[in-house]
């Protein structure tokens, strides 16, 4: 029995200390700067055996009074950037945001706000607490008592804005609000208090811009906007300040040029501006500058080129130029380099053959290619046979009974169609 007694004994002791002296025993740590007058009065918010309440704070601490009295109804020096919003929480909800004692880790007693913790209808009426916090601008003029429609429950800045909250008037009117983000360069200064003709809501950039806002004469000094856009090649350096001779107003490229608006003696000289357009093949090498004698100045294709300007020697070379433009069959492998020969230097087709230099398509001998040239790889190889009496068996006969014994190629002996003249 004496243990039990021992345990009994010392538990009463215990909880008459803790009530006499709950300062000594249970005190977690100091009380925050305000409370300290009731560092050994514990029971003064405390209730045995219960966890703390709000009821004790309210007691004191009246609700619409915080930030504006103190406890002893003292009225506070205005502060305008303390939101007073004590008066929108529900009572006995002190705790869900302040503690008291410090602890052995001194931290801040109050725990951070939440929002959540207001009615709805005060948290859709911002100003009621942050009426000392609203800025006096033209902007802030404008806009309604729920700031969440901008502002964030967290921090004020990032802030998003809906312009659609504005009425239309005021709309066209940007610079009421924006007087500061206006550029002072040359051009802002020239167009008017509407933005919106140029920018859009969301964002600044990328802005858009109507040239016809301009006037004319405004509207020839391109440069007097764009001088930084101005590349600084030989070109642009020779040209006017006047871009939309050659660009658009809407976008730089794809743009325009007028050869016309160069002189004689640098309109031929096209290599100047045009140097890494020209191929480095070997037709182009052998050229002159003035690129205007094959090409138009509107477009490069399709091009003209002048044989003339070749020698008669360098003109029966044409291979060497359009290599890839000769066909691999036979008839074109045996016809040398001189293309002139059948083709025109203005185009490939019609071509032209003299087929007479071999045999002369008089008489009934006006046929088509492959009645005697059967193979349509090879035009040098023909065949007489086969065309009425031109059977083989007689024409070998007939050779044979004149003492001709050697009649394969026929052409060799027969340039037409004429039996009685052999040679011509």
């Amino acid at each position: 029995m004496k243990p039990i007694f021992v345990f009994f004994a010392s538990a009463i002791i215990l909880a008459a200390l803790a009530i006499a002296y709950p300062e000594v025993l249970l005190n977690p740590g100091k009380l925050t700067k305000g409370h300290q007058a009731l560092s050994k009065d514990c029971l003064a918010c405390h209730t045995p055996f219960r966890s703390i309440t709000s009821v004790q704070c309210i007691s004191c601490h009246k609700q619409g009074e915080i930030g504006l009295k103190t406890v002893a109804g003292v009225t506070l020096t205005k502060n305008t950037r303390k939101a007073l919003f004590h008066k929108g929480l529900a009572e006995n909800s002190c705790i869900d945001c302040h503690t008291d004692h410090k602890g052995t880790v001194t931290n801040d007693p109050a725990k951070p706000f939440r929002h959540a913790s207001l009615s709805p209808q005060l948290r859709n009426d911002c100003i009621a607490c942050h009426n000392n916090q609203k800025p006096s601008d033209t902007l802030h003029q404008f806009a309604k008592g729920s700031c969440s429609e901008c502002h964030q429950t967290t921090r004020w800045k990032p802030a998003t804005f809906d312009h659609k909250h504005l009425a239309a008037s005021d709309l066209k009117q940007c610079i009421t609000c924006h007087k500061t983000d206006r550029p002072n360069d040359q051009l802002h200064q020239s167009v008017s208090a509407n933005c919106a003709e140029c920018h859009r809501t969301s964002t600044w950039k990328p802005a858009t811009f109507d040239h016809k806002n301009l006037s004319a004469s405004r509207g020839k000094q391109c440069v007097s906007c764009h001088k930084t856009d101005r590349p600084n090649d030989r070109l642009h350096q020779s040209v006017s300040a006047n871009c939309a001779e050659c660009h658009l107003t809407s976008k730089w490229k794809p743009a325009t040029f007028d050869h016309k608006n160069l002189s004689a003696s640098r309109g031929k000289q096209c290599v100047s501006c045009h140097k890494t357009d020209r191929p480095n093949d070997r037709l182009h090498q052998s050229v002159s500058a003035n690129c205007a004698e094959c090409h138009l100045t509107s477009k490069w294709k399709p091009a003209t080129f002048d044989h003339k300007k070749y020698t008669a020697s360098s003109g029966k070379q044409c291979v060497s130029c359009h290599k890839a433009d000769q066909p691999a069959d036979d008839l074109h492998r045996q016809s040398q380099a001189s293309c002139g020969t059948c083709h025109s230097t203005t185009r490939w087709e019609p071509a032209t053959f003299n087929h007479s230099r071999y045999f002369r398509l008089d008489s009934d001998h006006r046929a088509s290619c492959k009645t005697c040239h059967t193979d349509p790889g090879n035009y040098k190889k023909y065949t007489c046979y086969n065309c009425h009496e031109h059977s083989q068996s007689n024409i070998a006969a007939e050779h044979r009974e004149e003492g001709i014994y050697n009649y394969q190629n026929c052409m060799k002996c027969h340039r037409n169609g004429r039996a009685e003249e052999e040679n011509d």
